[in-house]
């Protein structure tokens, strides 16, 4: 099995978590985008993470979408996922970088910088339910376990990482929640503390090995016993296509695209997702123009 998610619950009902290898899906995301390290950096978190929070989506065409607004050089982050394991992003500026912290890690606070989180929930209602927090760190693991603190009022634990090989690939990366449920007592949530507090990060622990699973049995080892109750593919996936790209320019109007033929004589856009092509000659919208 490729990248896949774990998720469960602690069996006296202290703590639910969910723990994801996206090693796949962030290496298939810098294919496509070819970013700089801190970029990928950045952009490999998020898509790790909104695959952690759509693992909360029920039916199959809700959708979660993660946007972060931002004033460092990336320019900003949009990510969307469903509840199929599916996710897909894009940055606005790919190849913005900083010199690595003197810690010799990259600089996604940096190349953040300030601004909002907002994680929008569409589930066919009427209006999707947005929650908004500004950007109290740039690490982006902590900025989501602020989000579900304050938005949520959920105590939440949430790790994630991504290891870059020196040739820009993907070495490993992943995450994981640990959400503390109504209830729960103060010494299960000191020794949560604590062995949080021991552990490698995330990378390091999938680096040597281990596994969704094993991560998880490590964090609640000799606290208390768990059950895992589902296991899931993820992947970076885009479903866009021709179809959905004609209807869309079609509500630019007949006069732009009338201009945009006899400038070019073809139309092309690119999907920011997967960076696929979609040309258009004058012939395929004649019945419109008309």
């Amino acid at each position: 099995m490729g990248s896949y998610l774990v998720r469960g619950i602690t069996k006296k009902g202290s703590a639910r978590f969910i723990a994801v290898d996206s090693t796949e899906v962030v290496s298939d995301a810098q294919n496509i985008h070819e970013a700089s390290g801190t970029v990928i950096a950045a952009l490999g978190r998020t898509l790790t993470g909104a695959l952690l929070l759509a693992e909360d989506l029920k039916g199959e065409k809700e959708i979660l979408n993660i946007k972060i607004d931002c004033d460092g050089a990336i320019g900003g982050i949009f990510v969307t996922a469903n509840s199929l394991g599916e996710v897909k992003g894009e940055v606005v500026n790919k190849l913005a970088d900083l010199p690595p912290t003197p810690q010799m890690k990259f600089d996604v606070k940096g190349i953040i910088g300030n601004g909002e989180l907002k994680i929008i929930k569409d589930m066919g209602l009427k209006e999707p339910y947005i929650g908004v927090v500004p950007i109290t760190s740039g690490e982006i693991a902590e900025d989501f376990a602020y989000y579900f603190f304050t938005s949520e009022q959920i105590p939440s634990v949430v790790a994630l990482g991504v290891l870059v090989n020196p040739d820009l690939s993907i070495k490993k990366a992943g995450g994981y929640i640990v959400q503390l449920m109504p209830g729960v007592e103060e010494e299960f949530i000191d020794a949560l503390e604590k062995r949080v507090g021991e552990l490698r990060s995330i990378t390091a622990m999938l680096d040597a090995g281990m596994t969704p699973e094993n991560i998880i049995e490590e964090i609640f080892r000799d606290i208390e016993d768990i059950d895992f109750l589902a296991k899931k593919e993820v992947a970076y996936r885009c479903r866009c296509d021709k179809d959905k790209y004609y209807r869309g320019l079609i509500t630019v109007g007949k006069k732009e695209l009338e201009e945009m033929f006899e400038k070019e004589g073809k139309i092309e856009v690119e999907c920011h997702f997967c960076r696929k092509k979609y040309s258009y000659t004058r012939d395929e919208f004649e019945e419109f123009l008309k």
